[in-house]
């Protein structure tokens, strides 16, 4: 299970999501699948590759490996981890 960092504060600039840490005072934007998976936590990282995979029709594969991408830079900048 995939959990928001409580303390990141969350904006949406003209369909992009923006994410800051005010800890470390750096900014994250996220792309229209980024977004839909940080929009979906608290979720385990198959449930974001399936909701992925719905939303865009892609193979499974490749979804569990975006999911994995983005999952993977949101945790190297604490903001999101695993529960």
């Amino acid at each position: 299970m995939w959990q928001a960092n409580p303390d990141v504060l969350v904006t949406d600039l003209d369909g992009e999501l923006v994410l800051m840490h005010p800890a470390r005072s750096e900014m994250f934007s996220l792309n229209a699948s980024g977004r839909l998976i940080w929009q979906a936590l608290p979720q385990t990282g198959a449930a974001l590759a399936d909701r992925l995979a719905a939303h865009y029709g892609l193979p499974p594969e490749q979804a569990r490996a975006d999911v994995t991408a983005v999952l993977g830079a949101l945790h190297d900048r604490d903001l999101a981890r695993p529960a």
